[in-house]
């Protein structure tokens, strides 16, 4: 090796994400440049792109300046070392976005794989075009042959995410077999095999550390409730979500079944007196801090952010994933956060909407609001007002694309239309 200074000049991911395969053969005209045919490590050092050959390669197209890209960096560096203790064939390498030289070898530096140089600004576009790169962070998985089953993958993030190192070879044939058995673990799913392990069956309640058994829970409705104190939009709903939590239980009180509905608080506090001070706010149980359990829930309901609320039904399988959003649009109404219910309180929305205006003005924007549905311009969005999600209808400025719930525009804006 030479030394060169560093200043130098499931179904969808199984079923249409492929495209045409690129051999080994021809990473060399991907990877190298007229006057280049070497890639660099963290530390300077030239390896030969020739030496990639027969291996996997991940092209990883990231930027230091992007947030997403700083939180995925150590999840993939966690699993290629991984790999690379196991002696996979297995490579990285990084296609640079930064801002600069600076930027770039201090991001570099986090990384154990290597990189087209910082210089090389052809190359980078030119892997950039040819793989269509729309955003970042993105891994893009190259096969070592021209088996038309192993081709050109553009879903790595989202395969390093949800399976880790047991997505490699990240074949057609292995992301098949990891989606049946995903598809068979879900069938066999319980809240009890969820929520205990070998050294735990109860969870935790208040005053602490009152010990509550997981299978007093069996048989009700369940909210895994994914948070953080040190998470802005978590801080912002916990509130709405205790007085939700807190008229349900009302509700099924005055109907007799005041047992039938729990949260339980999945922490990702950074330690034991956040988790502490967070969970003592909560009316709810909790799974222990640094618990095992946590991470295998966030990995088994593919948990991307927080805050965030899985409902689990009765018999124990997942009903929802989109527990906070239902929250958000339909407050106590969402219980049980069924299909069934949804598509009820939908049809109710459409009807509501009926009697709204076409157009209001929002005190918190200069331009006028036009009613939109889900089917006609608009679609999921983030409450301009509330900071909260909403979905179906909305009131969204065409010109700008502010939007908010229509129960977050007043009676005195409604009335403002037109001025």
């Amino acid at each position: 090796m030479k030394k060169e200074g560093k200043d130098g000049n499931f179904e969808a991911l199984t079923n249409g994400d492929y495209e045409e395969q690129v051999s080994s053969s021809r990473f060399s005209s991907l990877l190298e440049s007229r006057d280049r045919d070497y890639l660099l490590t963290s530390t300077g050092l030239q390896v030969k792109v020739s030496d990639l050959e027969g291996k996997v390669i991940g092209l990883y197209f990231s930027a230091n300046w992007y947030p997403p890209c700083r939180i995925f960096t150590p999840v993939l560096v966690d699993m290629y070392e991984q790999l690379k203790t196991n002696g996979s064939n297995f490579e990285i390498v990084y296609v640079s976005s930064d801002e600069d030289l600076n930027a770039f070898n201090n991001y570099h530096e986090l990384m154990p794989w290597l990189a087209i140089p910082f210089s090389d600004l052809e190359t980078k576009k030119a892997l950039n075009r040819k793989f269509d790169i729309e955003g970042i962070p993105c891994l893009v998985i190259l096969q070592p042959n021209n088996n038309k089953d192993d081709a050109t993958l553009h879903e790595g993030v989202e395969l390093v995410y949800r399976y880790g190192v047991r997505a490699f070879p990240f074949t057609k044939e292995r992301l098949e077999n990891l989606l049946e058995e995903e598809r068979e673990k879900h069938e066999r799913q319980t809240l009890t095999n969820l929520i205990t392990n070998h050294d735990r069956d109860y969870l935790l309640g208040h005053p602490s550390p009152k010990q509550v058994p997981v299978a007093s829970l069996v048989g009700k409705t369940v909210g895994l409730y994914f948070s953080a104190q040190w998470c802005v939009p978590c801080v912002k709903f916990i509130p709405r979500l205790i007085s939700i939590y807190q008229k349900i239980k009302q509700m099924l009180v005055e109907n007799g079944d005041q047992e039938d509905f729990e949260i339980v608080f999945v922490s990702h506090d950074h330690d034991q007196e956040s988790f502490d001070s967070y969970f003592n706010k909560m009316p709810w149980l909790a799974l222990p801090f640094g618990d095992p359990t946590v991470k295998e829930l966030a990995k088994h309901f593919d948990v991307r952010g927080i805050p965030c609320l899985i409902i689990i039904g009765p018999d124990g399988k997942t009903v929802t994933k989109q527990g906070r959003n239902l929250i958000n649009l339909y407050q106590e109404n969402a219980y049980p956060f069924t299909e069934a219910k949804v598509e009820l309180l939908e049809k109710q929305l459409d009807e509501e909407a009926k009697s709204l205006p076409r157009s209001v003005y929002h005190p918190g924007h200069r331009h006028e609001l036009n009613l939109v549905s889900e089917g006609n311009g608009g679609g999921p969005f983030i409450c301009c007002d509330c900071d909260e999600q909403g979905c179906g209808w909305a009131y969204q400025c065409l010109e700008c694309g502010y939007e908010v719930h229509p129960k977050c525009v007043t009676t005195a804006d409604r009335t403002s239309t037109g001025q």
